[in-house]
Parts: structure tokens; sequence; C-alpha cells
């Protein structure tokens, strides 16, 4: 039973770091073109990287550009 359990919580750390990498590449592509991406999209990759475990500073790096 812990061992399902565990791999349902590797499985949903991935599926958040997926889901932050995609945001994260979102936001710089749109920082590269020279735009300021909305503060809602850096809002929800941040919320994805807390649940995937991203340290706190790389997440705001990801914030402050």
């Amino acid at each position: 039973m812990i061992k399902i359990i565990m791999e349902s919580d590797d499985k949903n750390i991935k599926k958040h770091k997926l889901e932050y990498l995609e945001l994260a590449l979102k936001i710089n592509k749109l920082r590269f073109k020279g735009a300021e991406p909305p503060f809602e999209l850096i809002m929800q990759a941040q919320k994805a990287g807390r649940l995937a475990g991203i340290s706190e500073h790389q997440l705001n790096k990801l914030l402050f550009g």
C-alpha cells in the first residue's frame, strides 16, 4: 500500500515539474522577445514549481527575470 502511494506521489511531482518547466519556457520565450509575461502565468508557474519541490530561489528568479 505504501509503495503505491509513493509511486503516486512521484507521478504527481513529475507532472508538476513538467508543468513548471513548460510554463517557465513560455515565460522565458516572452521575455526573450522583449515582452513581459502576464502575472497570472508567473503565479501559475510558481504554484506548479512549489508543488514540484523547486527551490524558492529558483522560483524568485522566474518572478523577477
